[in-house]
């Protein structure tokens, strides 16, 4: 999933599981139920038989930037969705307080409520398009512990900081096809993100593996985070095209590999209810980041 971030696109990315769509909508099996042309994109949402999706522009290779399974409406569709929220209740059982800068077709926020009802979520967006499509295509239902915001996601992080709020996490799902734009990932905005994370707080960030802008992101999140993981899923013998950057307030709390596994037999249960299994664990590959 996408979100604009003031002109270009803005949220947090994960390991994409999404393939690049190479024909028309029709041609797929799919066909379209809304279009319209925001400030922002072109929205275009379609169905198959297995799920409804979210995709910016009408180009041929435009790529599904958010679905929902209509059989398992709570699973989440895509590798990178799955491994942001296994790596979230992994390192916090029991967060709650969230910022989701990216709502897309919020299957996040509608999984993490599911799971943590006790959850508060503040899902910000640029785009109030978007959001409205994610409420009235994909089921996603704001209410006092899921709050939607219109708002640009740096000036968001921005105002928190001066008002003194803090997250136990905050998760970045903001790309455009050439990764994180820069005037999102820069040194400033981590160091807001850093400010209003709790002591025990997580960072997590989806972006490309292997974008011409990767080691610049891991430089500056290395410069205002200190150590800092590497999470990518296993497809097909290989890593992932995305990979989801892993990062702590304080990094002498930035568990290990093995330490964030091994709390999996505690959320096995809710794992699972949003479609995140055993299979998928075997699957996850962690590294330290390297440039």
């Amino acid at each position: 999933m996408h979100a604009s971030h003031l002109i270009v696109c803005a949220v947090f990315a994960g390991l994409v599981s999404v393939g690049a769509a190479t024909s028309s909508a029709a041609e797929r099996g799919e066909r379209v139920i809304h279009r319209e042309t925001s400030a922002f994109h072109t929205l275009v949402v379609t169905d198959s038989a297995t799920r409804r999706c979210l995709r910016f522009g009408d180009a041929p290779d435009a790529l599904n930037q958010s679905c929902r399974l209509h059989r398992a409406p709570l699973h989440l569709a895509f590798d990178y969705t799955r491994a942001m929220t296994a790596a979230l209740l992994l390192w916090q059982p029991a967060p709650q307080r969230v910022l989701l800068i990216g709502v897309g077709g919020g299957s996040i926020p509608s999984a993490l409520t599911a799971v943590r009802p006790q959850m508060t979520i503040d899902a910000v967006d640029i785009d109030p398009a978007v959001l409205q499509i994610a409420q009235t295509h994909f089921g996603l239902a704001p209410g006092p512990r899921l709050r939607v915001h219109a708002a640009d996601g740096r000036a968001f992080v921005a105002a928190a900081r001066t008002r003194g709020e803090r997250f136990d996490a905050v998760l970045l799902d903001a790309f455009d096809d050439e990764g994180i734009p820069p005037a999102l990932f820069d040194d400033s905005f981590l160091r807001d993100v850093a400010a209003v994370l709790t002591a025990d707080g997580v960072f997590l960030a989806n972006t490309f593996a292997g974008s011409a802008g990767q080691a610049r992101e891991i430089a500056l999140t290395h410069a205002v985070f200190g150590r800092l993981l590497d999470l990518r899923v296993q497809q097909q013998g290989r890593a992932g095209g995305n990979r989801l950057l892993v990062a702590a307030a304080d990094p002498a709390r930035l568990p290990t590999p093995q330490a964030l596994l091994s709390a999996w037999p505690q959320q096995r249960n809710a794992l699972a209810r949003i479609g995140i299994d055993e299979r998928f664990r075997s699957r996850l590959r962690f590294a330290d980041a390297q440039g």
